[in-house]
């Protein structure tokens, strides 16, 4: 199969438009609705749906667009394979990485740019279930994030880096803060941030209120991600539930944590990779740079 097709193939699923995939991949729209048809041709099968104001990949593309990224992402990690066995380590290396922890990806990114300035860092920010699917798909090299529970499958590697205990906080000055172990009804007295991921931290905290007969309190404000809470906690009476690991990451100089009754499970933090994938000098000198910069939460 002719990789150009592929690639011009690849450009309008992602585009989602002929035009603007023309413009990427730097051909007229005409050849690049010829050069769709040929592929679909070799195929034998329809592979776009032609649409009012674009395109969209039929069943049949969307299974050739998985194995297209695939081989995409290999033969950039062929690329960089022999860059390693000329003694070169260059090349482009993609991380995931969830929100808590991007100061971490951030100090990495900056000691990558002054050690090896011929290696290009690609970073993508998302949640751990997400990136998972990511990695599984190829399309990143290594992710640092949540590790779920169960046991890895056989497709993946999980390397727990550090452990991470929920805690609920407030600021100094809350009326809470001098509480020595506040109640539920004292705490459903505020209102609360608690993040939609992971959806343990607000199980716990409904579960403890239902198994005591009481209405679980509610957020006010939605957030997605716990990045928010430390600034939004320390200029309110909100009630947040925060990770370990990004209590360690900011100053909680204005922050008290409160002694509750909630059962938090313990949460691990650390990298995932492909078990079967060759793991070049790049991603692995990123790796490593992680693993010290996780070692100050221990």
């Amino acid at each position: 199969m002719d990789m150009r097709l592929l690639r011009y193939f690849v450009a309008c699923v992602e585009c989602k438009n002929m035009h603007a995939a023309a413009e990427t991949v730097h051909v007229s729209q005409p050849a690049l609705s010829k050069a769709i048809a040929e592929l679909e041709a070799q195929i034998g099968e329809k592979l776009l749906d032609r649409l009012p104001r674009g395109v969209a990949p039929t069943a049949y593309g969307d299974t050739l667009y998985r194995y297209a990224k695939v081989i995409e992402n290999a033969a950039r990690s062929a690329v960089a394979e022999i860059d390693a066995m000329r003694g070169m380590t260059r090349g482009t290396v993609v991380i995931g990485v969830i929100p808590t922890l991007t100061s971490v990806i951030s100090d990495v990114a900056l000691d990558i740019l002054s050690s090896h300035p011929g290696l290009n860092l690609k970073i993508r920010v998302g949640f751990s279930s997400e990136l998972l699917v990511a990695l599984r798909e190829g399309e990143l090299d290594v992710a640092l994030l949540f590790l779920p529970s169960e046991t890895s499958p056989i497709s993946l590697v999980y390397e727990p880096l550090v452990e991470s205990y929920p805690a609920v906080v407030v600021r100094k000055d809350h009326p809470l803060a001098l509480r020595p172990k506040p109640t539920l009804r004292d705490l459903a007295g505020y209102h609360w941030l608690i993040p939609e991921f992971p959806a343990a931290h607000k199980e716990c905290v409904d579960g403890a209120y239902l198994d005591a007969g009481l209405t679980p309190p509610q957020s006010t404000i939605r957030v997605s991600t716990a990045v928010l809470f430390v600034s939004m906690i320390s200029r309110s009476d909100l009630i947040g539930v925060l990770p370990s690991s990004l209590l360690q990451e900011n100053d909680t100089s204005e922050l008290s944590f409160l002694d509750t009754e909630f059962g938090f499970p313990l949460e691990r933090v650390g990298l995932a990779f492909r078990e079967h994938n060759t793991l070049l000098p790049g991603a692995r000198k990123v790796m490593d740079l992680i693993r010290g910069r996780c070692k100050k939460f221990k």
